[in-house]
């Protein structure tokens, strides 16, 4: 039994029939091992197997990439699902780290929870991880390199293949006769991993054998030593097993600066945010966290920012775009979509939030432009809605994209909030 085999139905002996396997099939040589080891082990165990190409949108080929993989599976009478994805933030991340974040983004998307998504990751692509972030100065995060097993969304993510190498791999892929795509763009050395792979690590095997397990045993230490820093930082913020968004400032500021960024970082990584730079992060610290009390500082990087309101440091989704001038006359029988903050607005849902309906037909859509007053059921009184916004701790940035609902220019309904009194 070949030590491929082996890997795999021991890692299929860890999963319960009623999983579902994915497997992530690119069609090249990795994916292709995978894809028929797993279908092997899986006739004699029950398992469910399907495939999952994603399609990057790179190469002008990539259509036809996702065609042979088709083909590959309809061999292997194995389901098979492609989905095409489009690249962000290349200007920040390159076109490699682009292409990561969209591919996982869309496995989250597409597994459920009794899902399990099964890479192609081995021996030397651990080696090659490792060394990419060390020479882009990751901590000890970084360093411990690819995980055997990790969640992903609602599914877990198994990297079955991980203490296997390359070699073996291409000598299972010749034995069975195996058929795969052969990317171009793999022997282009403008690729940092490309130049990695065919220019430095030769060099480096030759003068220092037995790399991978040396690497292997670097990357367990710094594994444990997070798990440690990871401790330290809930303990540091003085967590329970709530994880808390917001989290008070006055938890950080009682911190060294060095026990600070590692409870940053944990407390992103734990909320599923992307890690942001050691530049950034100081951002954070000095424009953010050390800013006075009524800034409104913000940095931003990738999907996400932090912001600051009443001592309290906010984690976010990036807010979409959004125009408060405009303006929308509303016949509320029909739907109102508003695409900048992705909400539509219904009669029913005026009706759930307490709003007479019988005597309105066309409404106003507005958002604030400062002086709006509106006098709230049960005040007595017309208050500004400035003060009616603090009042409710409404964090300052999502004031503007308040739906006002106005009749006959007489502000009756601060959406998810105020009703004009009579209405």
């Amino acid at each position: 039994m070949s030590v491929i085999i082996k890997k795999i139905t021991t890692a299929l002996d860890r999963i319960d029939q009623n999983n579902t396997i994915w497997i992530a099939f690119s069609g090249g040589i990795d994916s292709a091992v995978l894809l028929h080891a797993v279908t092997s082990v899986a006739k004699d165990t029950g398992h469910t197997v399907k495939a999952i190409h994603i399609d990057h949108q790179i190469h002008k080929d990539s259509k036809e990439w996702s065609e042979f993989c088709k083909n590959q599976c309809r061999i292997l009478s194995v389901f098979y699902r492609s989905i095409s994805v489009e690249l962000k933030y290349v200007s920040e991340l390159g076109v490699e780290g682009s292409a990561r974040i969209a591919r996982y983004q869309a496995f989250e998307d597409i597994l459920e929870s009794e899902d399990i998504l099964l890479t192609a990751h081995h021996a030397d692509d651990q080696v090659e991880t490792i060394l990419l972030q060390l020479f882009r100065g990751a901590g000890v995060q970084g360093l411990t390199g690819c995980a055997m097993q990790r969640d992903l969304g609602k599914a877990q993510m198994l990297r079955p293949l991980l203490e296997v190498s390359r070699q073996q791999i291409e000598e299972y892929a010749k034995s069975y006769e195996l058929s795969w795509l052969e990317d171009p763009s793999n022997k282009s050395i403008q690729y940092d991993r490309n130049f990695l792979r065919h220019e430095v690590l030769p060099l480096i095997n030759m003068r220092w054998h037995g790399l991978r397990e040396t690497i292997a045993r670097s990357s367990q230490w710094q594994t444990e030593s997070s798990y440690l820093l990871d401790r330290l930082a809930k303990q540091d913020l003085e967590f329970s097993d709530v994880l808390e968004n917001p989290i008070p400032i006055k938890k950080l500021k009682c911190l060294d600066s060095t026990s600070m960024k590692n409870a940053l970082r944990w407390w992103m990584r734990e909320n599923k945010f992307p890690m942001p730079s050691a530049q950034i992060l100081n951002h954070i610290i000095s424009d953010v966290i050390n800013s006075s009390q009524d800034s409104e500082a913000c940095v931003r990087w990738q999907h996400c920012e932090c912001r600051k309101y009443r001592n309290k440091l906010y984690l976010l989704e990036q807010l979409n775009a959004h125009d408060s001038n405009q303006m929308y006359e509303w016949n509320i029988e029909l739907p109102l979509q508003i695409d900048s903050l992705g909400l539509t607005l219904t009669q029913e849902k005026l009706l759930e939030h307490g709003v007479k309906c019988d005597q309105l037909e066309t409404l106003l859509v507005k958002f604030r432009q400062g002086g709006e007053t509106i006098k709230p059921r049960g005040r007595g009184c017309h208050k500004d809605l400035k003060t009616l916004f603090q009042e409710a701790s409404v964090e300052p940035w999502l004031r503007d994209r308040i739906p006002l609902l106005y009749r006959n220019e007489s502000l009756i309904f601060v959406w998810g909030y105020w009703i004009q009194e009579g209405y």
